[in-house]
């Protein structure tokens, strides 16, 4: 990142989890991930931090990687949101050399932020946990620094697999979305920090740009401002709850700002509508439909039980062209995630 910080290159996203073996299984069941690499970072493993324990679990599709993290002790670096957001979508991880983990520390200081934790796990691999949330609409960010074998060369407690096949097609993870309270001042944020070089903002109301919305069960007057951008292997949507209720809305009620829901998924309507009965075995339910005519039906899934606290997005089109059909750019789906 020429500009932003020197974060080097996204790869995956962490959850906090309560339960790590349930939340593998859950991930499994709906990805397909078949295999799981799970190491306890307690004190013998955390030079300098010995009361920081916790869980993780790294599992990967065919297309992402995901790491599920369970703290063990109140000080661990992922129990204080535990505590006010219980579990869910906590961070953004990303791998830098040791030479950009130097312009990383000079940039920080120039700007005042600082890191809400700093752990050496096996005292070979640094984690940086930056203390991003309040300049990030909530999102996290922490830094692995690729030295000494790096994170994945660390010791595996134990190895976890399944068999489960994914119960809809999973091509990659388009983007990460994003509830905040002030679009502009997220996207000005996010160029200064992330170095996102643009972003292809849209206001979504239903009777105008939205052709519905059913929300739980219920149809329902909708509105957000909402806006895409993407660099650095980085993709997110950020969006601004507007007048009227949906998830959004809810979800700045009850958590204020950070990531919503996680998109892995467009597929033909057929395939989402056979794979209903799949979904409700596991007790996942489509918690929101919005269709834009002759465009899309998208939906969010009631998968947070499931998944450890996230939210999972389907978008269904109505035909192939669906981009042409709204007006986009080659350049324009490029950062929405496409």
């Amino acid at each position: 990142m020429a500009d932003g910080l020197a974060l080097g290159k996204f790869h995956h996203i962490s959850v906090v989890v309560s339960d790590i073996d349930a939340a593998m299984k859950g991930n499994s069941r709906y990805f397909g991930i078949r295999q799981w690499s799970v190491r306890n970072f307690e004190a013998d493993r955390l030079p300098g931090s010995p009361d920081s324990g916790f869980i993780s679990a790294v599992g990967s599709s065919d297309s992402f990687t995901l790491e599920l993290l369970q703290p063990l002790t109140p000080d661990s670096p992922h129990a204080a949101f535990r505590s006010w957001r219980g579990e869910g979508m906590s961070h953004a991880v990303s791998r830098c050399s040791p030479v950009e983990a130097q312009l990383l520390q000079r940039q920080l200081d120039q700007r005042g932020i600082g890191y809400s934790h700093q752990l050496n796990l096996d005292g070979k691999v640094r984690s940086l946990q930056i203390d991003s949330r309040p300049h990030l609409s909530g999102l996290g960010l922490e830094v692995q620094v690729d030295e000494a074998g790096g994170f994945d060369g660390l010791p595996v407690n134990r190895v976890v697999n399944y068999e489960f096949l994914p119960i809809l097609p999973v091509d990659k993870l388009y983007h990460v979305g994003i509830v905040v309270n002030d679009r502009q001042q997220a996207m000005e944020n996010f160029r200064e920090l992330l170095d996102f070089p643009e972003f292809l903002p849209m206001d979504l109301e239903v009777g105008t740009s939205l052709s519905s919305v059913i929300y739980k069960g219920e149809s329902v007057d909708h509105s957000a401002q909402v806006a895409f951008s993407r660099a650095n292997g980085f993709c997110f949507e950020i969006m601004q709850p507007g007048s009227g209720h949906g998830a959004y809305q809810e979800f700045q009620q009850q958590y204020g700002q950070g990531m919503q829901h996680f998109f892995p998924t467009i597929c033909d309507q057929s395939v989402f509508d056979a794979a209903i009965p799949q979904l409700q075995d596991v007790g996942v339910d489509v918690t929101l439909k919005g269709v834009i005519d002759g465009v899309m039906n998208y939906y969010y899934l009631s998968t947070e039980q499931l998944l450890g606290g996230v939210t999972i997005e389907v978008i269904c089109p109505h035909e192939d062209a669906w981009m042409e059909v709204m007006g986009m750019t080659p350049e324009q789906g490029y950062l929405i995630g496409l």
